[in-house]
């Protein structure tokens, strides 16, 4: 692909899925938390937020290898997207229920994607990478590697970035992952509650309490509209209705508390019944 063709806009929320907050105009609203912790408001298009320019970008890593390419956007995401968006409109009109096994084993590996391909996951793979002290060791060990480097115009931050994505493709299509969470008990939630109504974050999946990511999956929760959440519980007996409840209520709470940037909602925050919106946007967006 040519480089004036590739892409360089990358959502890490698809926009299937933000096209369902779009009210009757077909804007979302965009609540941006600013550098000094206040709370900015706009209204935008879908493809107006939630994006960061080059996110799965795989740069050269020297000078005469091939120009940066979108292939991680081009021939993973979009794939994924595409047949998740078939998969996400069958949830929102006939349920869990109606999903085949190979349509659960699909959406499976989007929910992993859906984890992985977050802008704030990336960059904590990128501050663990050891590659810099991997090139430090092997500097020392071979001293003339320094002037090959140098004129191959070696590029050390290339190479990490390459990694990570690397690293979350083979994470997204790791089988035991998606496995595991299609074997997982699911029920799509309504919120039936007048006024009351989910909003997306940042990082829209959340997994078990929010806290810690990388413990085992016990349940994940993921609101597929305004009106509806998908929850995926590792164990069926846990899906009582006053659990299911709970989750359901705290998903908001739980969704802008982990959120650096954006709140994305189909209409204006205000206090509801159960979710006063605009006291947690405040305060969970204050520096």
């Amino acid at each position: 692909m040519s480089k004036q063709n590739a892409s360089t806009k990358h959502h890490f929320i698809p926009k299937f899925l933000l096209k369902e907050w779009q009210d009757e105009d077909g804007f979302l609203w965009i609540y941006q938390r600013n550098g000094g912790g206040d709370i900015s408001f706009r209204k935008g298009a879908p493809k107006s937020v939630a994006y960061v320019e080059n996110l799965y970008t795989v740069f050269p890593e020297y000078i005469g290898a091939k120009e940066p390419s979108d292939e991680v956007e081009s021939k993973v995401m979009a794939k994924i997207d595409d047949q998740a968006a078939l998969i996400h409109r069958k949830l929102l009109d006939h349920g869990v229920g109606a999903l085949t096994e190979e349509e659960r084993d699909v959406w499976s590996v989007f929910m992993v994607c859906m984890i992985e391909r977050n802008p704030k996951k990336i960059e904590r793979y990128k501050s663990i990478a050891e590659i810099d002290n991997y090139f430090e060791e092997l500097l020392k060990a071979h001293p003339g590697l320094a002037g090959v480097i140098e004129r191959a115009e070696f590029n050390i931050q290339a190479v990490r970035g390459n990694t990570v994505l690397k690293l979350m493709v083979d994470r997204i299509f790791d089988s035991e992952v998606a496995k595991s969470i299609s074997c997982m008990s699911w029920v799509v939630v309504q919120v039936d509650m007048s006024g009351e109504h989910f909003v997306l974050g940042d990082n829209v999946v959340v997994i078990n309490n929010g806290a810690i990511e990388d413990e085992p999956l016990y349940f994940i929760r993921l609101a597929i509209s305004p009106s509806k959440l998908l929850i995926l519980a590792y164990d069926s007996s846990a899906l009582d209705s006053d659990f299911v409840s709970v989750l359901t209520l705290v998903y908001n709470i739980d969704v802008i508390s982990r959120s650096d940037k954006y709140v994305i909602s189909s209409r204006e925050l205000k206090d509801e019944a159960c979710t006063k919106f605009s006291r947690v946007v405040k305060e969970m967006h204050r520096v």
